[in-house]
């Protein structure tokens, strides 16, 4: 695989969204254009952002659009990131980027930025309490948007793909009435036994008590420069040991690997590093919890889980997949992997991604 190569053309266009506008003719939309070349194919790359309700200077999401410069037809994909996590390429290699992988083989992508995206890692506690507000229900409004304008700019098939919270997400869009969804794609999550954080504060910082956010982004800045340097986290033989320590161990993943098994070869420090530095810093508490919604019809489901979460956890990732999905409804388990290395293990590109492709274009045995 190859490293996508810089950018031939940025194009900033301010005269609005290309296409329909979902959620009324006053949505404020920025768009910008790029080109890129995969694999010897070229890419283009739009990327819009626009105002929600209730219009707050976060109130603010964003859709990335990854696909083949030449007209194409067949599946659509809209990608649901994690907590945390945005729609922006943080690695531009195919093997290391599920959008990227489809788009090189001639499927249109697309991803989102929640709200979360357009807050800035300093704000204030007097800016974060805007996000006392952003409850599941925000998010999942968001997403159907978001569907609603893929499919006003890509007609196709469309399949929502979701990586861990994403993936609730994805399970909570599809309760909704909407006959134009035609399956998910759901990368290593579940509906029930929603994660809790301690506190009362409205935001959830990325960075915690053991790792505040400064100390997060120098260690991550420097494993991304060179893993053998010296740790700036002390207890360490370096700065690769500290964050493959401190992502092997970490309590809210159950520890053993449940977030990232690099200590066993799973995936490649400095890549979870250049991963773990695109994250948004604040996550809405009112978001991390909701009763589970009932489907509203039964849906083509492919699934992904690791293992290293434990047993309980891959059983609620297949009871969440037939659930939607019934008998038809597949699941792979991914001997090894934690969390994030679904998205980018040293074989997710043969063990995921590749799948998914099959599954998508129908070439799955």
């Amino acid at each position: 695989m190859t490293r996508i190569t810089a950018a031939l053309a940025l194009l900033l266009v301010v005269a609005g969204c290309r296409g329909p506008r979902p959620g009324g003719p006053g949505a404020q939309c920025t768009h910008v254009q790029a080109s890129h070349q995969a694999q010897g194919l070229d890419l283009c790359e739009d990327v819009w952002t626009c105002a929600r309700p209730p219009g707050g200077r976060f109130d603010r999401v964003g859709l990335h659009r990854i696909a083949p410069c030449a007209t194409v037809g067949g599946p659509v994909v809209l990608y649901l990131p994690g907590m945390h996590m945005n729609g922006e390429l943080a690695i531009r290699e195919p093997r290391y980027d599920l959008r990227l992988y489809l788009a090189t083989a001639g499927i249109r992508t697309w991803g989102v930025d929640y709200r979360t995206h357009a807050v800035p890692a300093d704000a204030s506690p007097a800016d974060l309490r805007a996000l006392a507000a952003w409850t599941t229900d925000v998010f999942v409004d968001d997403v159907a948007w978001a569907a609603a304008f893929v499919r006003g700019n890509d007609p196709g098939p469309l399949v929502v793909a979701g990586f861990s919270q994403g993936a609730a997400f994805a399970y909570r869009l599809a309760a909704r009435p909407d006959p134009s969804l035609a399956g998910l794609l759901i990368l290593d999550g579940a509906l029930g036994g929603g994660r809790r954080a301690s506190g009362d504060d409205p935001a959830i910082d990325v960075g915690g008590s053991h790792l505040p956010y400064a100390a997060r982004q120098q260690l991550l800045a420097t494993v991304n420069a060179e893993p053998s340097l010296p740790s700036p986290v002390p207890g360490f033989a370096n700065a690769g040991a500290a964050l493959e320590g401190i992502l092997y161990s970490a309590s809210s993943f159950g520890g053993q690997g449940g977030l990232s098994n690099t200590r066993d070869g799973v995936s490649d420090v400095r890549v979870l590093a250049r991963l773990l530095a695109s994250y948004d810093r604040w996550w809405p508490r009112a978001a991390l919890d909701a009763p589970d919604p009932t489907p509203a019809r039964t849906l083509p489901v492919l699934a992904f889980a690791s293992t290293r979460l434990g047993p309980e956890w891959v059983a609620r990732v297949h009871a969440t997949a037939q659930r939607w999905g019934g008998n038809t409804a597949r699941v792979r388990e991914l001997p090894g992997y934690g969390h994030v290395d679904v998205l980018v293990g040293k074989r997710a590109a043969r063990e995921v991604f590749e799948p998914a492709r099959a599954w998508l274009t129908g070439d799955a045995q």
